[in-house]
């Protein structure tokens, strides 16, 4: 993004202020046919919203499967409502400050996608992962596959919960304010269509 913020600081001491101006690199914009702008800024969402509505529908199951016990399973999923509430404000604040040459949003948003793709991969196959490294007949093998499960969950939450951050923030970041409700609307509307298609 193309722009600059003043930051204005008051000292108690002696009444003074100093601005500081900070300035971001970039280009503001969408690339693209016109008409693919909408679609193209909220695609994330879609995305973000399939792989969450996938681990609520089926991590349950699988871990029970593992052999953890229900208590447990109820602490394991709700680091996802936690997640977002220690993830979003420091990814933003992160990204906030960010001076990259791809834009202050999309480094967050590619490294989260591909820790989201990873770990989801990794909750997939769990037990073929630790039986690779430990005997499935290892006494070890139950106990550590669950646990890598909830490791894998863990990162899932957590990545899913940065690029959502950096999602809404780069809506608000690239259109003007004549398109904001727009640009919120298709948002929604990707939400929507990632829902149904996650818990299909």
């Amino acid at each position: 993004m193309v722009g600059a913020t003043e930051i204005t600081a008051i000292n108690d001491d002696d009444e003074r202020t100093e601005t500081v101006t900070q300035h971001w690199r970039g280009q503001k914009g969408i690339r693209g046919p016109s008409w693919m702008n909408m679609p193209l800024l909220t695609i994330d969402l879609l995305g973000t919203q399939i792989v969450w509505c996938t681990e609520m529908g089926y991590a349950s199951p699988y871990l029970l499967s593992l052999g953890i016990s229900k208590p447990w399973m109820s602490l394991v999923l709700v680091t996802g409502p936690l997640s977002g509430l220690l993830v979003q404000p420091l990814i933003g604040i992160l990204a906030d400050r960010s001076t990259s040459s791809w834009g202050r949003r999309r480094p967050y948003m590619f490294c989260g996608s591909i820790l989201c793709s990873l770990s989801l991969l990794l909750l997939g196959f769990t037990k073929e992962v630790v039986s690779f490294f430990i005997s499935p007949e290892s006494p070890a093998n139950a106990t550590i596959t669950i646990w890598l499960a909830v490791i894998s969950i863990y990162c899932v939450d957590f990545s899913v919960n940065a690029v959502r951050a950096v999602d809404r923030a780069l809506l608000v970041d690239t259109l003007p304010t004549a398109q904001q409700a727009r640009g919120q609307a298709w948002a929604g509307r990707m939400v929507i269509v990632g829902s149904v298609a996650g818990f299909w």
